[in-house]
């Protein structure tokens, strides 16, 4: 299966809306960028094998989760939901800002690079 996947992903596909063919693209889906192919006739677009799972992910994060605020010490917590977590690429070791917006939003802005 992983030479039939690499094989695929090295050429072009037919499309199977229209039957011209799709070039590699990278495909946006909200702010991530996606492996695949674009039809360059009708603009069918076909995520890679290699991205599924990534973009079942952000589907999932992107669904509404209620969490149970919780309290340690003098601070408050808030779980982020595993979908969340893994669309973002974060484990317990990734460092966050966290504010209140003006509209009384809580903001978490996930730190990148180190």
């Amino acid at each position: 299966m992983k030479n039939k996947v690499l094989a695929m992903e090295r050429g072009d596909l037919k499309c199977t809306e229209c039957g011209d063919r799709c070039k590699p693209a990278r495909i946006r889906a909200g702010k991530a960028e996606l492996r695949g192919w674009r039809c360059q006739k009708c603009g069918y677009e076909v995520i890679s094998p290699r991205d599924v799972e990534r973009a079942y992910n952000l589907l999932k994060a992107q669904e509404p989760s209620e969490v149970r605020i919780s309290k340690r010490g003098n601070s408050f917590m808030v779980t982020i939901p595993a979908a969340i977590a893994r669309s973002l690429g974060i484990d317990k070791s990734t460092l966050a800002e966290i504010l209140l917006e003006e509209d009384g939003r809580i903001a978490i802005r996930v730190k990148t690079g180190g």
